[in-house]
């Protein structure tokens, strides 16, 4: 049963994702290979790795992201791109010589326009952006996105990264679940919904990485994860349907909203209970005929994503960026101590206090208090409940959600 309902609603989110670059075309790109970072190498090849890097940027919170010291890796290990361009102290930042580097140097985006590029602020609203760019583009400005943090991490943390992929923070299986077994999408109350994808931004079957014993299982631990169906191809069979045929004197014309008879007809006597009023004469899933709640799931989906998707970065407390930096990469979000700790007095409008200046506004002043950026350049433990607020909280309280 399980697997006849599963294929009959599963399909491909492509629709949605046209949309995340808001109708910008992809700019065609060939990107080379650029090899994950090692487990361990000497302070000699990150230094070669990081050279170019450190000729324009000049400087950074911490080099490896991390606090200690004894990580060795390079600026291109986690980011791709080219660490053999340097700038010359003459050439002037915002020159075209200077912006030539920068293009040879960088890994470029599909969609520039949508990126805001060459700003490197997370874009507001970019819903589905992230599935359509590039993976090569991905890992360059987030190296812990899920779809390519194995590229960038998976050498020394891929227990942690299964672990995060598979977690409620990442796969929303719980909002998923509740939603679709309350609303009559799925007659399961053990949840087989959950959020994943490919590195190339394919929705993803996400399978336990061991084998799920009777005492697991016991315990919630499901075996298996499948995508969430789009909403436009599901036969609307749920409580928040209106009548589903109507009277017996529906016309074979598509209705208009709010005029369901097109000829005016309405005093022709229908089947008591079973008015034309509000109904479309089209079949289960076409016209207006959709499964709402599915439509909700979705839009709580991209409007209050989680951890695979950017945080919104449009309004205090939306300000993060995905994978595994949602929680470890910290964002100016809530300005009370009690939530945000030692974090609260740089606001919540999601501006930066790096000191690489050529984020800061010391080399672009146009940049400076832009909003969108990470308070630095470094992983913390430190993790505010302001973080966790940001990935959960709002679902209680946004116009999405079902």
């Amino acid at each position: 049963m399980l697997r006849s309902i599963l294929a009959t609603l599963i399909v491909i989110l492509g629709a949605t994702g046209a949309l995340a670059a808001g109708g910008e075309k992809p700019v065609k790109r060939e990107y080379p290979v650029f090899p994950p970072a090692p487990y361990g190498q000497t302070q000699e090849e990150v230094a070669v790795k990081s050279a170019g890097c450190i000729s324009c940027h000049e400087k950074t919170d911490s080099a490896s992201m991390h606090i200690s010291g004894a990580v060795a890796i390079g600026c291109t290990d986690c980011h791709g791109g080219s660490a053999e361009h340097f700038r010359d102290k003459s050439v002037k930042p915002g020159s075209v010589e200077y912006t030539g580097i920068l293009k040879k140097a960088h890994v470029l985006p599909l969609y520039p326009k949508t990126w805001h590029w060459p700003t490197s602020a997370n874009p507001k609203a970019s819903y589905t952006l992230l599935n359509k760019e590039s993976p090569e583009y991905l890992r360059f400005i987030n190296p812990s996105d899920y779809r390519v943090v194995r590229e960038g991490c998976g050498a020394c943390h891929m227990k942690d990264i299964q672990a995060a992929e598979r977690s409620l923070m990442a796969t929303s299986a719980m909002l998923w679940g509740g939603a679709a077994y309350n609303n009559g999408i799925l007659p399961f109350k053990r949840y087989v919904l959950g959020e994943a994808y490919t590195r190339d931004g394919e929705p993803a079957v996400l399978d336990s990485p061991v084998a799920v014993t009777p005492k697991m299982a016991a315990r919630g631990i499901l075996p298996k994860l499948y995508p969430l169906p789009a909403w436009e191809t599901i036969p609307a069979a749920d409580v928040f349907r209106v009548f589903e045929r109507g009277g017996r004197n529906i016309i074979t014309q598509f209705p208009e909203i709010g005029l369901p008879n097109a000829l005016g007809q309405l005093q022709r006597l229908e089947e008591p209970g079973r008015p034309d009023i509000r109904q479309s004469n089209r079949g289960n899933a076409t016209g207006i005929r959709v499964a709402i709640p599915v439509l909700n799931i979705h839009k709580t989906r991209l409007n209050d994503p989680h951890t695979w998707y950017l945080g919104t970065n449009d309004q205090p407390g939306d300000y993060r960026t995905s994978g595994c930096g949602a929680c470890h990469v910290v964002y100016a979000n809530d300005r009370e101590w009690v939530s945000s700790g030692k974090y609260a007095k740089h606001g919540n409008k999601g501006q930066t206090i790096t000191v690489d200046p050529t984020i800061n506004g010391e080399h672009f002043p146009e940049m400076k208090g832009e909003k969108g950026h990470p308070l630095k350049h470094a992983f913390t433990s430190a993790i505010p409940t302001s973080s966790c607020m940001t990935l959960f909280a709002l679902h209680l309280d946004r116009k999405s959600v079902v």
